[in-house]
């Protein structure tokens, strides 16, 4: 069972779950961008959450489906067809043998993620799915995927053409997730304290720009140019995705899935990981706001993300089983 790929996306990759525990060799977590969106992708379809999905950037695929197969579409920014006939997304779907999948670019979102019955096949490297396209490792022979490639599922399909599901996961549920779309909420960090008092100020009341030099291993923000209270040489440490570090010539960057393990730049703040698919989805051009909050509120946030998440994949294994 696969698909084939019919037209080129710009940024088309295999992920699954983070690769954990080998920064002590400089190989970082990477996996999806946008976590939320991967994990329910798959829980939509019957899937544990670290099995293989399709990460999509604009422009997107669009993509034969060769046999029928149980499919979910989820993320920002697109509108779903199959056939040129729309359908939901962030839901599951059968789509039958020989359909053309299309996924057209809309605003107010950047990556989706298509995920099948069983997953796609992917190949493992250190403990997880996701391509590694620095050491071309892991995914889709760790490559950006192409024009013409063809993807396998790992196993075969029993969906039917018969198949109808009419539910899926509620507006209300995706607002507690990526609204406000321009409000960003994060922490201090060890070296706040070594922004000058005008920046700390800015950096709090700035509506920040991302730039067009932004990818998947940071986010590059334009404003006016923030400044340390005075010049410091710093020994390189452990850096995070959320890390915000400030750059020689003034502007910020924020570490997303595929950042380094470590980093001598000033750490003057970190996106909570809540917030952190909401980051995921935004685009070039796209502005925001901070919001501080403390470590406390940070902790508070993200063991509500995993009691929605485990809430959502239970309430989908149910689902599925009736």
């Amino acid at each position: 069972m696969s698909i084939e790929i019919l037209k080129l996306g710009l940024l088309s990759t295999l992920v699954g779950s983070e690769r954990i525990g080998f920064r002590n060799v400089g190989v970082g977590s990477g996996g999806a961008m946008d976590t939320f969106a991967m994990k329910v992708a798959n829980y939509l379809v019957g899937n544990a959450e670290q099995e293989s999905v399709l990460e999509m950037y604009f422009p997107s695929c669009e993509i034969l489906v060769r046999n029928t197969e149980l499919i979910s579409v989820t993320g920002k920014g697109f509108d779903v067809s199959v056939n040129d006939t729309p359908i939901s997304s962030w839901k599951p779907i059968v789509v039958s043998k020989n359909s053309i999948l299309k996924l057209n670019v809309r605003r107010n979102g950047g990556r989706a993620y298509v995920s099948v019955t069983g997953g796609w096949k992917s190949a493992s490297w250190l403990g997880s799915f996701s391509t590694h396209l620095g050491v071309q490792a892991g995914g889709h022979f760790g490559q950006v995927i192409k024009k013409g490639a063809v993807i396998e599922t790992s196993r075969l399909s029993n969906a039917k053409d018969s198949n109808a599901f009419n539910w899926g996961i509620a507006s209300s549920e995706l607002e507690k997730v990526y609204t406000p779309a321009n409000e960003i909420r994060c922490i201090e960090s060890i070296e706040s304290n070594l922004l000058s008092q005008p920046s700390r100020t800015a950096f709090a009341s700035t509506e920040f720009t991302i730039s067009n030099t932004s990818n998947r291993m940071g986010f590059r923000l334009s404003s006016s140019p923030m400044k340390l209270d005075k010049p410091i040489n710093l020994v390189s440490s452990a850096v995070d995705v959320g890390t915000i570090q400030l750059l020689p010539e003034g502007n910020l960057i924020i570490l997303m899935a595929d950042h380094q393990t470590t980093g001598g730049y000033p750490r003057i703040a970190s996106v909570v990981k809540a917030d952190l698919p909401k980051l995921a989805q935004l685009n070039p051009t796209d502005q925001f706001i901070f919001k501080f909050i403390t470590l406390h509120e940070a902790e508070k946030l993200l063991v509500e993300r995993q009691t929605q998440l485990e809430e959502i994949r239970k309430s989908c294994l149910l689902r599925m089983r009736n």
